[in-house]
């Protein structure tokens, strides 16, 4: 659809500052009241393992990857968006949220437009990570 993949990603982001969320982790709203502290343990579990992450790419005496041009696709990565390109927490991701429940009304796959934050167990919604 796209011949050149990453000039059109890298030309969307610059027009409307948006990553488009890849993943997400699901804890069942059960198990979520019966451990009142796993939703917050298991942000900043991940929170660690990106910051761990960053650090690895960020090490160029010893690189992680044999890619040959891995140190400069990451500079290339940090130029453009910035040295948070992995923004986790729900208000880092306010805009993105906002605009899959956006569309997700406007296509008619839900009838009624939500609001993102009702779906995160409400200890997660001031995390910054």
């Amino acid at each position: 659809m796209f011949p050149d993949l990453k000039s059109a990603e890298q030309t969307y982001y610059r027009d409307t500052g948006l990553f488009p969320i890849m993943h997400a982790v699901a804890i069942r709203a059960d198990v979520a009241k019966d451990n009142p502290g796993l939703s917050e343990a298991v942000f900043r579990m991940y929170s660690e393992a990106k910051q761990i992450a960053y650090a690895n790419l960020a090490t160029t005496t010893v690189l992680r990857t044999t890619l040959p041009w891995v140190t400069e696709e990451f500079e290339e990565t940090r130029k453009l968006m910035g040295d948070d390109y992995w923004r986790y927490g729900i208000d880092a991701n306010r805009k993105e949220l906002e605009s899959v429940m956006r569309y997700t009304h406007e296509q008619g796959l839900v009838k009624k437009l939500g609001n993102y934050q009702e779906m995160f167990h409400p200890s997660t919604l001031d995390l910054l990570g």
